[in-house]
């Protein structure tokens, strides 16, 4: 296929079988995913091929070959801010042949700095990541991000303190692998979703905070509260989502967009996610469909720009591949960006396009009884994908036929624990991971030994001591192995040193030259800290120099007060002892 790192070309595969050309027609051969028409095929190749450039462009930013991983070097450093995991996000949710296993390491060395007083999002955007890359964020390093994200919060601490994303993200966190919360926590999953549907405006749209609706917001609430549109129990759910679409279908300009490659993104997660079709749906084909104003941002060099014709961006590149990735999930009937969980089975994917194909195609009461036997038959999960659930409470109601109810916010809450599914939609098949203790980890390994370990090698030989563990034939391997765990623990020791001491000068000591006389000692021993490191690593310390300096001044400045008052006293002594010869005289 293509050695380890590179981007793999993806093939358009059929549900049940692959469409190869032979003459005008086309021949199905047995496959794990669905049969599509030619016209599809179409499609898909103009989506794998967007998907291929923006890959592309991030191997030429980053100047490495096709053999190398993007998930090394610089990206691996940048695994839990932001831009850097909606691209590895996008990357996984197309089974892109990448080192999942190195930016899930880096990752969690990046959550170790985590704390109950970050963001919310910050550790929800850092689960969502570690279940794409294959992890548990349940027990990413011994962190539990789930809990520390949602369920773990307290009132003081909110999930929603910085606005609506947070609920948001909130339950996307949760449905990533359908995890449970404890019971009597403070944020369960009905009350996230409760406060999520809430918080719509008059409008239909929902904004970050109060005030004016928002595009982007509205399109990530949707993405959250999909999941529940076919639970017939909650009908506020049901007039939430419509009314959101609605208020999105009038946003839209009459090119097409919604004026920028990130609101266009977030809007194709959403209708994807709903089973909305964001190149067909009349609601969002202007003068041209959704997709196609999406792509229109999209730069020669492979990114996307946040304006049209702008340089390209990484955060809109970034969500413009999750977004490319949730319109190829759609159209193969399979789990949306954000569901983690094992793939759908051939089976679920057929009897979904069979109901799916049923309820588009109801008629009269015998095709309304046919799918709603159908759908009765259905597991909650696999409601969750059913497109035409509007059109099922409909014909129910016509020919007065009986839903059958079921509790989506209990039985979607499955597990504690589990480790997200990266599956390579070209191979059809889970992602095998790495191989080995390649050439290049030889390379990396070498210049550690040969330049010495820094506070910033903690991700690399975290990296290299994964790939070494899990390639039993590596020659040399139970000695690589120590000495890697030996580097890594100095790393980490200087990182932490210099962390800790970049803490106490903030709280403590700056500005430097304002330190007080109550700090002199705080501040000698933090000077003697700063010696000892390395001379490469006190670069790394916030006024390394000017802190040694004030040190050594105010040493210098006790000193001389010292000397002064000696000799102060002994001047006042002699003039003491003369004054006293005096009067015996």
């Amino acid at each position: 296929m293509t050695k380890h790192g590179r981007r793999i070309s993806l093939k358009t595969r059929g549900f049940l079988g692959r469409l190869v050309a032979v003459f005008a027609g086309a021949v199905m051969l047995l496959t794990n995913v669905p049969a599509v028409n030619a016209d599809n095929a179409d499609k898909r190749d103009r989506i794998t091929e967007s998907a291929e450039k923006v890959c592309q462009w991030q191997r030429d930013k980053m100047g490495i070959s096709q053999d190398e991983s993007i998930f090394s070097g610089d990206f691996l450093q940048n695994a839990g801010k932001g831009s850097s995991d909606w691209l590895a996000i996008g990357i996984s949710r197309f089974g892109f042949e990448e080192d999942y296993e190195a930016y899930l390491t880096a990752l969690s060395q990046r959550v170790k700095a985590l704390s109950d007083t970050d963001n919310a999002t910050e550790w929800q955007r850092c689960a969502i990541t570690a279940s794409a890359m294959g992890g548990d964020p349940a027990d990413l390093g011994g962190i539990d991000l789930v809990k520390g994200g949602v369920y773990g919060r307290d009132e003081n601490n909110s999930v929603g303190k910085q606005g609506l994303n947070g609920w948001i993200f909130a339950l996307l966190t949760l449905d990533t692998m359908g995890y449970k919360t404890p019971e009597g926590a403070e944020f369960d999953r009905e009350r996230i979703l409760d406060k999520i549907v809430s918080s719509q405006n008059t409008d239909g749209g929902f904004s970050l905070s109060k005030g004016e609706s928002d595009i982007d917001i509205t399109a990530m609430a949707l993405q959250a509260i999909a999941p529940y549109y076919n639970d017939f129990s909650r009908d506020d759910v049901r007039k939430s989502v419509d009314k959101a679409v609605e208020y999105l279908s009038g946003k839209q300009d009459s090119s097409g967009t919604f004026g920028s490659a990130e609101a266009d993104s977030q809007v194709v997660i959403a209708l994807c996610s709903l089973g909305i079709d964001p190149e067909a749906d009349n609601r969002f084909v202007k003068s041209s469909d959704l997709l196609t104003a999406l792509l229109s941002y999209q730069n020669s060099d492979g990114g996307f720009s946040h304006e049209k014709g702008g340089d390209s961006d990484e955060l809109a590149t970034g969500q413009a591949l999750c977004a490319l990735a949730a319109q190829k999930r759609f159209e193969l009937t399979m789990r949306r960006i954000y569901d983690m969980r094992e793939e759908l089975s051939v089976l679920q994917r057929e009897k979904l396009d069979g109901i799916n194909g049923r309820l588009s195609d109801i008629s009269d009461e015998e095709s309304a009884e046919k799918a709603l036997k159908l759908f009765n038959d259905l597991d909650c999960d696999e409601r969750t994908y059913v497109r035409y659930g509007a059109e099922l409470e409909n014909a129910a109601e016509k020919y007065s036929l009986t839903l059958s109810d079921r509790a989506f916010t209990v039985e979607l809450a499955q597990t504690d624990h589990g480790n997200g599914c990266v599956y390579s939609i070209e191979k059809t098949e889970i992602y095998k991971g790495k191989k080995g203790f390649t050439k290049s980890d030889r390379n990396k390994l070498e210049a550690l030994r040969k330049n010495g370990v820094t506070s910033g090698d903690c991700t690399a030989t975290a990296v290299l001591l994964v790939h070494a563990k899990a390639d039993e034939s590596l020659s040399d391997r139970d000695k690589i192995i120590s000495e890697l765990e030996e580097m890594n623990a100095k790393a980490n020791e200087l990182y932490s040193e210099i962390s800790d001491l970049n803490s106490i000068i903030s709280r403590e000591l700056y500005p430097v030259d304002s330190v007080g006389k109550d700090k002199k000692e705080l501040l000698e021993k933090t000077a003697e800290r700063i010696k000892k490191l390395p001379e490469s690593e006190r670069k790394k310390v916030t006024s390394a120099d000017e802190i040694i300096k004030e040190a050594e001044d105010k040493n210098v400045t006790v000193y001389v007060i010292s000397a002064a008052a000696v000799l102060c006293a002994v001047g006042v002594f002699t003039v003491v002892r003369k004054k006293g010869k005096k009067c015996v005289r």
